[in-house]
This record gives C-alpha cells, sequence and structure tokens, in this order.
C-alpha cells in the first residue's frame, strides 16, 4: 500500500526518482532555486535543512566538472543540475543556494532579505 504524500515513511521508488527529477530538470515555470533544491534532493537524498546552509564555498567549477561539498569527498553534479547551478550563479552570484539561507558570515538579518 503506497504512503500518503507527507507521510514520514513515505518514500519514491526509483521510477518515481527519476520522473520527478526529469520534471524539475524540464520545468522552467518552476523558480530556479526550487529546481535546484528539488534536484539535490532527488539525486542525493539531502535533507532541507542542510540544503538551506549550502553557500558558494560549498561548490567548486573547474569550468567542465561541477562539485558540491555535502561531505568529504565532494560530489560530482551531473551536467542537466550543474547547468541549474551555473545558470543560478549568473543570475544570483551571492549564493549557490540561497533557497533558505543566506552566505557564510551574513548577518541573520542578511539572510532573512536573502529569500
Amino acid at each position: 500500500m503506497p504512503q500518503a504524500v507527507g507521510s514520514r515513511n513515505a518514500s519514491l521508488d526509483h521510477a518515481g526518482r527519476a520522473a520527478d527529477l526529469r520534471r524539475v530538470l524540464q520545468d522552467d515555470g518552476l523558480p530556479l532555486r526550487t529546481r535546484i533544491a528539488a534536484a539535490l534532493v532527488l539525486l542525493y537524498a539531502q535533507p532541507v535543512t542542510r540544503l538551506a546552509r549550502l553557500t558558494t564555498d560549498h561548490i567548486s567549477d573547474d569550468g567542465s566538472t561541477l562539485t558540491i561539498a555535502f561531505g568529504d569527498p565532494p560530489s560530482l553534479l551531473p551536467e542537466p543540475v550543474a547547468d541549474l547551478v551555473r545558470a543560478h550563479l549568473r543570475d544570483d552570484g551571492r549564493l549557490v543556494m540561497p533557497v533558505f539561507g543566506a552566505p557564510a558570515g551574513c548577518s541573520p538579518a542578511a539572510r532573512r532579505g536573502s529569500r
């Protein structure tokens, strides 16, 4: 029996995650930050609380590969997701993931203003 959405034990099977990932990668109607956050959750099972703390310090881009440091070693971002992150950096270079947070060292007021 499938779990209800929002249930603590709800999980997606591989096909469901793949379908949701395709949607967030292709749906230009969703905000870019939402698309990036959803992709990171779907690909790396990262909790939103961890995404909220991401800053540009967690991203490395050598021009051909983009990695994100959830831990050590950093994780390679596949091209469709890397493209979204690069687009976000072009649009708003303050943070890689200002989904909920602000750059390291910012005051609480700056964090509230970055949303």
